[in-house]
């Protein structure tokens, strides 16, 4: 009988998908020009099309699609003209996260540029909620604004438009997300989302889709000779690319399509030109070596969500449009101290919902209540014990009692917006993606709620659970393929992140030799083949492993260069003892 193998860290192994063809992956190589092994990394990800496989790898601004073709723009660009014209007064209407701050900060700082008259709100969490609630209807209303543009909002509200035309008050609604069965009554509606646009790409977050709308603007603007009639200087829409990558990038949107291609560009602007803002942050936050998206994701963006969710959003704001290095690094200071809070409540918090979590080892989903909890962080916990507990999981809050606020998290794999949308006779408001979603409803439909929530988890239990023990190997290759050049190439693949991660490569049959335990927590090693160098390896947080010197392993690991660029060295994923020969 066989022996049953067991990776170091308890998790199966998913093997390549298909036979990628040794005949299509030596057309591919040999149409590019590149290693055998980076051509079963890119056959791995889909990319055997030369064409494809190129401009994936080359990534550039000729790419991008014309923002024309998305259905919306051309009302919307008449309508702000006519603004500029008439001076009318202009309301950009952002959100509190990264994506609604830096897309409100993109419409604000590009109008200002042009001469609007224009200004800028952001709601707060607990006085004002999400979108288009009440009280920020009546605060358009006492601004007397002529125009209002929503960035990163405004897809599922359908009785706050109808409010506004009634009161004789334009609205461009520009979003991302999912719409809900009615579209709202606007002026114009931007949001590839919707249906019947023709805009190739679905996948921009919110501060991508205001970075279209500006561009269209500005090729409006450039026709009618805009800037010597008005005496005013040129500012191109590329400056505010640096603010595109940093929402894309903390709004979780994939990298791929024309994400990767924008966020590509920010980061060349982020690493060259840091606008004082993000110069102040990065210094608070100690931030050495370049801007990437991991950098973005863990460093940065927090310290500005930390204000939408247990402080003033609009101080974020302030910090991205600040001309003055001084006041930035004063303000990046705030973020910093409040970001200290937000993690504070939210360790309180989280402890209570595990509490909840131990006392439902066998429900399909996770409906976790709270009378006290801080409505800012229910969406940052709920990720965490979505990812924790392979569960469809939802945290609600009664601090703002009658209602009740919540998030909804799941896998990748299952639609939780859908199960919203299935019940939303039940709910006051919801909206957001397929596996991230906000929602409010009154606490007499919260039992019947959380049982229709339960059922719909139990019918879809085959998708509702993610699988976080499983590796996917993208493809397995030879010792001898891990050269200087298959490494230049997989950094062809960056930038990385989510929907384009970096790759998972497997190579079978290694020697382990020399183990070691450095910095008290992480695991570094030789891996030894017949008829080559050793190769330097590590595993972040490993210490704990049972390695032995001189035995074989399967190794799964992303490949990458040592810091300085001379020899390839492995980031060690899992391992696993080879089977025997």
């Amino acid at each position: 009988m066989p022996l049953q193998r067991r990776s170091l860290s308890d998790r199966t192994w998913e093997e390549p998908s298909a036979d990628l063809g040794e005949d299509a992956l030596r057309a591919l190589r040999d149409a590019l020009g590149i290693s055998a092994p980076f051509a079963r990394v890119l056959g791995a990800r889909g990319l055997l099309a030369a064409d494809d496989a190129w401009r994936y790898l080359h990534p550039e601004a000729s790419q991008l699609h014309a923002p024309s073709l998305m259905l919306g723009m051309r009302e919307a660009v008449q309508r702000i003209v006519r603004a500029l014209e008439n001076y009318e007064k202009i309301l950009v209407f952002g959100d509190y996260d990264v994506d609604g701050t830096a897309s409100a900060s993109i419409l604000y700082g590009y109008l200002k540029r042009v001469g609007a008259r224009v200004h800028y709100y952001l709601p707060h969490r607990i006085a004002d909620g999400y979108g288009f609630t009440q009280a920020s209807v009546q605060k358009i209303v006492e601004w007397k604004a002529d125009l209002v543009i929503t960035a990163d909002h405004g897809s599922t509200d359908v009785d706050a438009p109808e409010q506004l035309r009634r009161l004789g008050i334009d609205l461009i609604v520009t979003d991302h997300h999912q719409l809900g069965n009615a579209r709202p009554d606007a002026t114009a509606f931007v949001n590839p989302q919707q249906p019947g646009c023709p805009y190739p790409f679905k996948g921009l977050a919110a501060a991508g889709v205001a970075y279209k709308v500006i561009c269209a603007l500005d090729e409006q603007l450039s026709a009618q000779d805009f800037w010597s009639v008005h005496g005013l200087c040129h500012t191109s829409p590329d400056y505010y690319l640096d603010l595109v990558a940093l929402a894309t990038v903390a709004d979780m949107a994939p990298l791929r399509g024309e994400n990767r291609i924008l966020v590509k560009l920010g980061l060349e602007v982020l690493n060259s030109r840091l606008r004082p803002g993000l110069s102040g942050l990065v210094k608070e936050c100690r931030i050495r070596g370049p801007i990437t998206p991991a950098v973005i994701a863990f460093k940065i963006a927090p310290k500005i969500n930390a204000l939408g969710r247990v402080g003033d959003p609009r101080v974020g704001m302030q910090l991205l449009l600040s001309h003055s290095f001084t006041e930035a690094r004063r303000l990046a200071r705030h973020l910093v101290e409040v970001n200290r809070e937000r993690q504070e409540i939210e360790r309180g918090v989280y402890a209570d919902a595990c509490e909840q979590m131990e006392a439902m080892p066998d429900h399909p989903a996770l409906i976790l209540v709270g009378h006290r909890w801080h409505p800012g962080v229910i969406g940052s916990i709920a990720t965490r014990i979505a990812f924790q507990s392979r569960r469809p999981t939802v945290v609600l809050s009664h601090q703002a009692a009658p209602e009740v606020i919540g998030s909804a998290r799941s896998s990748e794999n299952y639609n939780v917006l859908g199960v919203l949308e299935d019940c939303q006779q039940l709910l006051e408001r919801f909206g957001g993606h397929p596996s991230a979603a906000g929602l409010m409803l009154h606490q007499p439909n919260l039992e019947a709620f959380t049982r229709f929530f339960q059922d719909a988890a139990e019918r879809d239990a085959s998708t509702a659970c993610g699988n976080v023990n499983c590796l996917k190997i993208e493809t397995w290759i030879e010792p001898a393929g891990l050269t200087a050049q298959f490494l230049d190439e997989i950094a062809l693949m960056s930038p990385f992140g989510y929907g384009n991660p970096e790759p998972v490569v497997g190579v079978r049959g290694f020697t382990l030799r020399d183990p070691a335990v450095f910095n008290a927590r992480h695991l570094r090693f030789r891996l030894a083949w017949e008829g080559g160098d050793d190769l330097e390896a590590f595993a972040w947080d490993r210490s704990h492993w049972e390695v032995q010197a001189s035995e074989r392993y399967d190794v799964a690991f992303m490949p990458q260069c040592a810091g300085d660029g001379s020899r390839p060295q492995i980031r060690v994923l899992d391992l696993m003892h080879a089977s025997p020969a």
